[in-house]
């Protein structure tokens, strides 16, 4: 919290001095503490989920273009269910400082939606025509599902 307040200080003592650069730098500095505040670490799960929300939105587009049904409705429901994850994201950070549960929560949630998006990701891709292996799909499923796997020697 004492970041928090330092880093708010020096951005007002910035804008006294009349440099714009220096404010911006400020802004980008506040928003990525404030960020990092709420989501925890930028570390290589928040990275991968990133990554992985901004493809599927773009193979979501391309599918609705190559299908002649894209919507600004589809598309802005789409922008609203990634900020609903990373509200989720959010809580379980949280959750984890309170309880303190040292990421494992957090983690939980971003390797559930990255398995969700991966998912998301193969369908458009299946969609467009594209191949998908099957390793792959069953990574993102077990990634999806939490990293369960079924060890019964039944065969259904």
């Amino acid at each position: 919290m004492e970041n928090i307040k330092l880093c708010l200080m020096n951005f007002v003592s910035l804008f006294k001095e009349d440099k714009f650069s220096n404010a911006i730098a400020a802004i980008t500095g506040s928003a990525g503490v404030f960020i990092t505040y709420l989501i925890g670490d930028i570390d290589m799960g928040i990275r991968t989920l990133i990554i992985f929300m901004l493809i599927d939105y773009i193979l979501g587009i391309m599918c609705g273009k190559a299908n002649e049904n894209i919507s600004s409705k589809t598309a802005f429901k789409g922008i609203l269910k990634k900020i609903a994850i990373w509200s989720l994201v959010t809580v379980s950070n949280m959750i984890d400082k309170n309880i303190g549960a040292n990421g494992m929560l957090r983690n939980l949630v971003i390797f559930f939606y990255i398995g969700q998006d991966g998912i998301s990701i193969l369908e458009n891709a299946a969609l467009l025509g594209v191949p998908i292996p099957e390793k792959l799909k069953d990574s993102l499923i077990q990634l999806k599902d939490g990293g369960k796997k079924n060890f019964s020697n039944d065969k259904e």
